[in-house]
């Protein structure tokens, strides 16, 4: 990898943590289109406005380039956006509502934006916390309690003194596992996010974190493929478009969707009987209702934005809850560590005042 890769790269990394600035350029493309602008003209409408250096300017040129080469709008993008954004664009291109669709997407990366925040004002403060246990947990380990050992041996100390020293031992020589397993366990489960898929997998969707990839993935997925049915793709197809540009998780469920449609089953069943409870399963009721029905695709589209609207709010409630108890333990645990020191140091001094008799 040469230089000019990586700088790319690192330009594409930050435009894709931009999520307000890539909701500015959909909205205002938008507008555009509706106004009878073409596409590039648009766009470079939009980058003009931009600071030449800035990264949005960075990769409108580089659509720009992609689009005069003959390349459509979403395969432009791909690699700048989210995989949300994504199968969005591409349904909107395929449907020939692409203005309406960027409205999706707006929404999509709105209440992204929305469940990321909640996610991160959720657990910000309570990791820093559990990083200052951390801290204090060396500290008492490493230098404190060996240094109260030293005054007196190990077999003198009694009720939360020995458990502290106990605590000592297993500190200094398990802390170091016990962080890099708590490093590697962080990349394991953002990696199993778009990969991982077992019946485990399935069980683990029903709760936060995992529920909340799953809700994600869902709605955006049932927005796009009611703008591929509306355009007059038919289901099937429409289904296996989508799957072409998804994660690994998504396409397996995908996948499970289209047996069922290609055994004569509606969607709703389809999506039942795979087992995978994707995207819901009381969505997965009312998409069988509808499926029947007249409007099914503004069903599907109506659907996907109410249930994204409403797991925003139960997200961000979630998250209130996970704030108060990793508080709750984590501070328990710091109260715990204060305790023990103060049981020390009294102990301690008994200890003194008897070998000076």
């Amino acid at each position: 990898m040469n230089f000019e890769d990586f700088d790319a790269g690192y330009v594409r990394f930050r435009f894709k943590l931009r999520t307000k600035v890539r909701q500015r350029v959909w909205r205002k493309l938008a507008k555009l289109l509706k106004d009878g602008i073409p596409m590039i003209a648009g766009l470079e409408e939009i980058r003009g406005l931009r600071r030449p250096k800035a990264a949005e300017s960075i990769a409108i040129g580089e659509w720009i380039r992609s689009l005069e080469n003959g390349a459509k709008l979403a395969d432009a993008v791909r690699t700048w956006v989210s995989t949300e954004e994504y199968m969005l664009i591409m349904a909107g291109e395929q449907s020939g509502t692409l203005a309406d669709t960027l409205a999706s997407v707006v929404t999509v990366a709105k209440a992204k934006s929305q469940i990321q925040g909640a996610v991160v004002g959720g657990i910000a403060y309570p990791a820093f916390i559990l990083i200052l246990a951390f801290v204090m947990l060396y500290y008492f380990g490493f230098k404190i309690i060996p240094a109260f050992t030293k005054v007196a041996r190990g077999d003198s100390w009694t009720g939360v003194a020995r458990v502290m020293i106990d605590l000592s031992v297993f500190v200094r020589a398990w802390l170091p596992a016990l962080i890099v397993g708590f490093c590697a366990g962080v990349v394991a489960f953002f990696y199993s996010l778009p990969n991982w898929n077992s019946p485990v997998r399935v069980a683990l969707d029903r709760f936060a974190p995992y529920s909340i990839y799953r809700v994600m993935q869902g709605s955006s997925w049932l927005i796009a493929l009611a703008a591929l049915v509306q355009a007059g793709v038919r289901l099937e197809v429409a289904i296996q478009q989508l799957g072409d540009g998804a994660s690994a998780w998504a396409r397996v469920r995908m996948d499970g969707a289209l047996a069922g449609l290609r055994s004569g089953r509606n969607l709703g069943d389809s999506l039942e009987r795979t087992g995978f409870e994707f995207p819901d399963r009381e969505i997965n009721a009312d998409i069988r209702v509808y499926s029947t029905k007249s409007g099914f695709q503004e069903a599907l589209r109506l659907i996907g934005n109410e249930w994204i609207t409403e797991s925003v709010e139960r997200i961000q409630s979630l998250m209130g809850v996970v704030f108060i108890v990793t508080m709750l333990v984590v501070g328990g645990f710091i109260l715990f560590l204060v305790a023990g020191l103060m049981g020390m140091m009294l102990q301690l001094a008994q200890i003194m005042q008897r070998s000076a008799i």
